[in-house]
């Protein structure tokens, strides 16, 4: 069957922060914290919400600000939704899960 979407995104984001799994502030869903800080959270299968900072969507837009897989709304101000297909989606947002960690610690 192979590692699910949210498994990969979560192996991912570990080879940027020490993130332990727990269930989301949010609502009843899996949900990754940088110490007491929720940074990401399963919204839906293949929906990833990922908490980043306007500095680091500031890093990022000019680069991936066009990338259909990542959707960012400015009412939500420091969330950023990851819509994953396949898990080289994971690998190739990696710069948008190094930005999540760095903004978050």
């Amino acid at each position: 069957m192979g590692v699910s979407l949210w498994e990969a995104f979560v192996a991912a984001l570990l080879q940027h922060a020490p993130v332990v799994e727990r269930r989301s502030r949010y609502a009843d869903k899996p949900a990754l914290f940088l110490e007491r800080r929720e940074i990401a959270h399963l919204e839906a299968p293949g929906v990833i919400d990922v908490r980043l900072t306007r500095p680091g969507w500031a890093q990022l837009r000019d680069r991936l600000g066009g990338d259909t897989r990542i959707r960012h709304d400015p009412s939500r101000r420091d969330w950023v939704e990851l819509r994953l297909h396949t898990a080289q989606d994971v690998v190739d947002l990696d710069a948008v899960l190094a930005a999540t960690a760095a903004h978050n610690s």
